[in-house]
């Protein structure tokens, strides 16, 4: 049967407090072996163990020896042990240090807390992961760079062994986290007694065994195997190794990276030690991890984009913003310009952009601080041709050299489509413009040419009808005897001229009917239309009727449009009727033709003009009288009145004699007919 359990456990024997001046030689060894700065304490805080890198960060030996000081004098020690008794099992320190040269640095420290018998503290061990420059300057570069390149995880899992008298050593890499399928491949494999490292293949199982045993799992996991423990998920039981000792392989953010695992085929008895060393071993395999990884992930990053850059039917151009030198150009970009990319990387932006070299600086500046990433400029090609370009730019780090980058759009074609088009359009509003003008003054001279053949029709009319009247008149009296008697014949001839009078009289009456417009027609074409115009249409065609008698025609809308649903035609010889009637009876001054909205239910159109006026009597039969005031629309007033109340409005007036006279229609917005 086997126990999995945490090393801070009680039933595990432990090495008690380090209590002597001598740490031991595996300790020694592994703090020595780091490539970072690292110190071993002892539980009464003295320094028992110190790296060759740390040796720059050791100040006087002083009473007690060397040590590593705060940059406020404070021993190392005494802020590290005040931290450890509730950290657990390894914490993150940020302290100034005190540098053997008495300079300052800023050094990041992780401390891994040692437990004696009951957990009590029994020393520390201190890793220095990062350092300002001025560490940097004084710990030696080559110690850090025997760490570096191939074979590293193969030389640090072999050291793991040889410290912790382990028989075989492993180390694992997490495929997917938050798979179990996903795998564990082994990145290295150190077994006792090959003197070299041993074949991966010959542990196919154990990866994933490490990963599953340490899902969840934080600081170092003892599984401590029986003979019949035989599970899945510990396979390596098989190879003859019954202990393992293992960590789970984290970045700073807590992402599993891998697996170590320390195997024995007996259980170990140095279990505080073996716990420092797997840990030490996981905390520098962690860091090399994840550079690797992140390298992994930024050379695939480059090769994809790379990929996409070289590939891209888009011209791209790479700008140093201090120098506005081209740094690199895409294909696409040397295609685009007609210049060899060798040459091409040996020119300036500022001789490709038609901008001057002030206004190429302002944009690069103004693209740098990410103010503006999108903008439309023209670029000088190799044959001297201008091409209007949309770029748009941001900055990119390029082997840690911050650059611009340009992506250009060949707008070139577009902007030429879009002036044709508008100059198209606007040559259609001149043509639509002068078809409408003469189309006004089509409709102008033709309400003129029926205002004179009314006019015509309406004197000819009077003039026609009161001559008949005389002769029917006088045909009557003579008729009647008040003249003298007449002789049969006298009677007879006359009684023909008296029909022949009226019958004439009732043709001329029929010819005026037939000159107006049947408003009293039940059919009504209702729509929605604008008041103003349609009266500066019916004015447009009266202008020269005014003008020839000296009067001023104005129209007054405070507002435009004023919609009203009505029927259009009706309304216009409404107003036709009630114009030419205020033009013919005004002699000076003026006739003004006001439009207004009426609140939400209507309209209202007045013509106003400085007649003579109509006296109080008149007024009371003025829409009564069929004959009366009738315009050269060939509507008399009560047929206006009447074709008014077919489209549901309504028309008054006002007047007083010298003072002019005012007819307003007012319009409802939806017209029915009575």
């Amino acid at each position: 049967m086997s126990t999995t359990r945490d090393l801070r456990s009680k039933d595990y024997p432990r090495s008690g407090p380090y209590a002597d001046d001598r740490a031991p030689a595996f300790l020694a060894a592994l703090v020595d072996a780091q490539p970072l700065p690292a110190f071993a304490y002892s539980a009464d805080g003295r320094l028992i163990a110190c790296g060759r890198a740390a040796a720059a960060l050791c100040v006087g030996a002083g009473t007690i020896g060397p040590r590593v000081l705060a940059d406020d004098g404070t021993d190392l020690w005494t802020i590290v042990s005040g931290r450890s008794e509730e950290a657990d099992p390894l914490y993150e320190l940020k302290v100034p240090l005190r540098t053997a040269s008495s300079e300052t640095t800023d050094a990041t420290l992780a401390v891994i807390p040692l437990r004696g018998r009951g957990g009590t503290l029994g020393g520390a061990l201190v890793i220095v992961t990062g350092l300002s420059d001025v560490g940097y300057r004084e710990v030696s570069a080559s110690r850090r760079a025997e760490w570096s390149g191939e074979g590293v995880f193969e030389r640090l899992v072999a050291d793991l062994g040889a410290l912790t008298g382990a028989d075989c050593v492993c180390l694992a890499e997490v495929v997917d986290p938050d798979d179990d399928r996903a795998g564990a491949p082994l990145i290295a494999v150190w077994e006792r007694g090959r003197g070299r490292q041993a074949p991966i293949a010959s542990y196919p199982a154990v990866g994933p065994a490490l990963v599953r045993t340490l899902k969840g799992r934080h600081g170092v996991t003892v599984v401590d195997a029986g003979p019949d423990a035989l599970s899945p998920d510990q396979r390596w039981v098989s190879k003859g190794l019954r202990s393992m000792a293992c960590a789970s392989v984290r970045s700073a953010d807590g992402r599993p990276l891998g697996a170590l695992a320390a195997l024995w085929r007996s259980a170990p008895s140095d279990l505080t030690g073996i716990q420092a060393a797997v840990e030490i071993v996981g905390f520098e395999i962690a860091g090399l991890l994840c550079r690797l990884v992140t390298e992994q992930e930024l050379k695939e990053a480059e090769q994809r984009y790379g990929a996409v850059y070289e590939g891209s039917a888009t011209p791209i151009i790479l700008i140093d913003p201090g120098t506005t030198q081209i740094v690199d150009a895409n294909p696409a970009a040397c295609s685009f310009y007609g210049i060899p990319h060798a040459e091409i990387v040996t020119m300036s932006v500022i001789q490709l952009d038609a901008l001057s070299p002030d206004g190429v600086q302002r944009e690069l500046a103004r693209a740098l601080d990410g103010s503006r990433s999108r903008f439309a400029g023209k670029h000088r090609a190799a044959d001297g041709a201008i091409r209007d370009v949309e770029v748009s730019t941001g900055v990119i780090t390029v082997a840690g050299r911050r650059l611009l980058y340009g992506m250009l759009n060949d707008i070139t074609e577009r902007l030429r489509m879009e002036a044709a088009i508008e100059r198209q359009q606007r040559d259609l509003e001149t043509t639509v413009a002068q078809r409408t003008e003469d189309l006004m003054r089509a409709n102008a001279e033709l309400q003129q040419a029926t205002i004179v053949r009314d006019m015509v029709l309406a004197s000819l009319n009077r003039e026609v009808r009161t001559s008949l009247q005389t002769i029917t008149g006088f045909t009557e009296i003579i008729l009647g005897g008040e003249a003298g008697s007449l002789t049969e014949e006298q009677e007879r001839q006359l009684s023909m001229v008296l029909d022949a009078g009226q019958h004439l009289g009732t043709f001329l009456g029929g010819l005026a009917e037939s000159s107006r417009d049947d408003d009293a027609e039940a059919r009504i074409d209702v729509e929605k239309s604008d008041l103003v115009a349609l009266v500066e249409s019916v004015v447009f065609g009266l202008a020269s009727f005014a003008a020839d008698k000296g009067l001023e025609l104005a129209v007054v809308a405070d507002e435009r449009p004023v919609i009203a649903e009505t029927d259009r035609y009706k309304v216009q010889k409404i107003l036709l009727n009630l114009l030419s009637n205020a033009i013919r009876h005004t002699d000076r001054g003026a006739v003004t033709v006001t439009v207004m909205p009426d609140g939400p239910d209507g309209s209202m159109i007045s013509v106003a003009d400085t007649g003579p006026g109509i006296p109080q009597e008149r007024l009371e039969t003025l829409f009564a009288d069929a004959g009366d005031r009738e315009g050269v629309s060939g509507l008399t007033l009560s047929t206006s009145r009447q074709a008014a109340e077919a489209i549901g409005a309504s028309i008054e007036v006002e007047s007083a004699p010298g003072h002019g006279t005012i007819f307003t229609v007012w319009l409802p917005n939806h017209g029915s007919a009575r």
